[in-house]
């Protein structure tokens, strides 16, 4: 068993660090736009002829609304979820593209113990970048003297993490079907974006008409308060 979780480690290692990588960049670029957006929000709020968004007032006063907006809803979870895909590419499948698959299937463990081995680093390793994202924001705050409600992003990642699972598995399907990691991310994208963006639409709508879906009982935005407030 060592020996798998070994071999999938070192076949998706440098997608996982490429993954810490993006996820410290987006984490950083907010972080760091958080005090000239809330400053240009407020003074937009202030002028009777500027934007007035519905959700500007609670961005202003609510960090932990600001971090959930821009991180865990949008940009962070989207740079998420493509390298938990991608962390699902490959195994034996690329292994019979490269023309080296006849070593590994000579080992002594079955296709499904390989399977799972692979599918279990994949999940492990969505599942620390998630961490990663937390502790980076919660240090980062610090440097920017706000306060993160980490409560609430544990348990926003933990949902992620669930759901990276199945994105997980349908990137080892799709990667089965269609080797080549181009085309199996395009298939992947298409299969999950699209529904994806069409259903971020329909609850936008819902919202915005001020009804309620089942949906959101699982979204966590309402818990986002920065901590004393």
């Amino acid at each position: 068993m060592s020996m798998l979780l070994k071999k999938a480690w070192l076949e998706t290692r440098t997608r996982f660090f490429a993954g810490l990588c993006a996820v410290a960049l987006v984490c950083t670029f907010y972080l760091q736009q958080h005090a000239w957006l809330t400053q240009w929000w407020a003074s937009e709020l202030r002028d009777p002829h500027g934007y007035h968004f519905p959700w500007m007032p609670i961005a202003v006063r609510e960090y932990g609304w600001y971090l959930w907006h821009f991180l865990y809803e949008n940009y962070l979870q989207q740079v998420w979820a493509l390298f938990v895909v991608l962390f699902a590419f490959g195994g034996l499948a690329r292994e019979k593209t490269l023309g080296n698959a006849v070593f590994s299937l000579g080992l002594p463990v079955s296709r499904r113990q390989w399977l799972f081995t692979r599918l279990g680093v994949a999940g492990m390793e969505g599942a620390v970048l998630a961490l990663f994202a937390v502790m980076y924001v919660a240090v980062g705050s610090r440097f920017i003297h706000q306060v993160c409600p980490i409560g609430a992003m544990l348990a926003h990642s933990m949902l992620m993490v669930a759901a990276g699972m199945v994105l997980i598995a349908i990137g080892n399907l799709l990667y089965g079907i269609f080797p080549g990691g181009y085309l199996s991310l395009l298939a992947t994208l298409v299969l999950l974006g699209a529904p994806y963006l069409l259903l971020q639409s329909v609850l936008e709508k819902q919202k915005d008409a001020g009804r309620s879906t089942w949906l959101q009982s699982v979204d966590l935005h309402m818990r986002w308060r920065d901590p004393g407030s």
